[in-house]
């Protein structure tokens, strides 16, 4: 547990220190809360999303922001000009970022890659470079994408070759060859198990469709000017979250944040609120909190950001809402964001972490057979950063289990899965090249039964009880 909360403090250290020289030198560049504001969400965003990419898949994303910044733009300019046209566009454009998710691994990094900017139409609606003229309007955030790009990168690959980070794992093509049975049931797994069931990702894209649509009207309708932040909460627990209970968890830790950070903004409003030093000083110092301890709790970014944005709304002279009005809207953005997550064809978090299982282990099985030394540690690596995954995808089962544990209820079966491959896994990294034969036909039964939840606990349990 002390080692998992290290690890995320070291992530989020590193990308603090990214994010710190980008706003170091836009604040000597452009010292304006906007191009400042979004050299901070572009760090942030990048430092989680290229976290473990190798060069291609870190060149693919260089690739990709100048296109995405020249959408939002363009989306920014729309939703300004004409208001229902770039709201439907904004829907339709969101949920086509979430179908391109099944188009393979190029279409996941992509819709990974587009959540930061999306988001940032709207609560940076002027954009960066707005006031420089029309040249700038455009260059000044493509070139902003980019040297968050440079920055992140750079520090990144440094402190991977220090060691400070875990360098990233580049997966080997598999040779074409028949399937094994638990390869084939493996694979069967992650596919729709009704004729007529649309897959995961379309019931995903259908959710934020209709989420979106309302919080748009009901944003408009009933807070006029301030819709943004009906929308902006609607799309953090219908967008970003993975299941069911992913997105309770995110909106929940989004009320809690917001709550929190709306409070704390009186203080810095209070204590100088014509100052704008202190104003820019405590916005820096809120969401550097928020970055450092993101991966602890979702809620301490929340709190970071709505504590920067509302001394934002301050700085740039825009009308902002009493904080009860504030706190409203949030409710009323997450609460329509989640109700279609959770009732329109919902997506299971065990389904979620049943198809993070699979690639655990298929590299599980494959350090089992390695021979050499490098192979070894090449699978090594596969099972750390498939672990990573995994568990992002049950980060919101674990904590179901700790709030079922203080009433002595049994955690969740997903919950449940996710120990057992740890122990799995774990036996398998120390095991010696002549591991027990029950050991790797228990690792077989366990990927065999991918495609059957009733059997998938009980062949868990034995595999990590073989391990023992």
């Amino acid at each position: 547990m002390h080692r998992g909360i290290r690890a995320k403090l070291v992530r989020g250290s590193v990308a603090l220190f990214a994010v710190a020289l980008i706003v170091a030198v836009l604040l000597v560049v452009d010292p304006e809360p906007a191009p400042v504001m979004l050299g901070i969400t572009l760090g942030s965003s990048l430092s989680r999303s290229q976290l473990g990419r190798h060069g291609r898949e870190r060149l693919e994303a260089l690739a990709l922001l100048p296109l995405l910044g020249l959408a939002t733009i363009g989306l920014g300019t729309l939703l300004h000009v004409q208001f229902v046209l770039g709201a439907a566009v904004y829907v339709l454009v969101l949920v086509g970022t979430v179908l391109l998710r099944q188009t393979g691994d190029l279409g996941k990094r992509f819709s990974g890659l587009a959540a930061t900017p999306f988001l940032a139409v709207l609560f940076l609606p002027g954009g960066a470079g707005r006031d420089h003229g029309p040249v700038l309007a455009v260059a000044e955030p493509l070139l902003i994408a980019v040297f968050a790009w440079v920055v992140v990168t750079a520090v990144q690959l440094v402190v991977q070759r220090i060691g400070v980070l875990p360098s990233p794992v580049v997966r080997p093509a598999s040779p074409v060859r028949a399937a094994s049975p638990a390869t084939a049931a493996a694979q069967a797994s992650s596919r729709p198990t009704g004729g007529l069931r649309p897959s995961a990702t379309t019931r995903s894209a259908l959710q934020l469709g209709v989420g979106l649509t309302l919080a748009f009207v009901i944003g408009v309708a009933g807070f006029g000017t301030h819709w943004a932040w009906v929308v902006l909460s609607a799309v953090i627990v219908a967008y970003l979250p993975r299941g069911r209970a992913d997105a309770v968890s995110k909106g929940l830790h989004r009320l809690l944040g917001a709550a929190a950070g709306s409070v704390f903004a009186l203080v810095p409003l209070a204590a100088g609120p014509g100052d704008s030093t202190v104003l820019v000083v405590a916005a820096l110092a809120a969401i550097g909190v928020g970055i450092l301890f993101r991966e602890v709790s979702y809620a301490v970014w929340a709190f970071g950001v709505t504590v920067a944005l509302t001394l934002l709304d301050h700085l740039t002279g825009q009308a902002s809402p009493l904080i009860g009005m504030r706190l409203v809207e949030i409710a009323i953005g997450v609460t329509v964001g989640l109700l279609p997550v959770c009732l329109l064809l919902p997506v299971r978090t065990t389904d979620v972490v049943r198809s993070r299982l699979r690639p655990v282990l298929s590299a599980v099985a494959e350090r089992l057979e390695a021979a050499g030394p490098s192979e070894r540690a090449a699978t090594q690596h596969r099972i750390e950063a498939d672990l990573r995954e995994l568990d992002q995808a049950s980060a919101s089962l674990r904590e179901a289990a700790r709030v079922l544990a203080i009433v002595r209820r049994p955690p969740p079966e997903g919950a449940q899965w996710v120990r057992d491959t740890h122990t799995i896994a774990a036996a398998a990294i120390a095991s010696p090249p002549s591991v027990d034969s029950d050991f790797r036909r228990a690792v077989r039964d366990a990927r065999r039964a991918l495609r059957d939840p009733a059997a998938l606990g009980t062949a868990l349990s034995v595999a990590s009880r073989t391990a023992n």
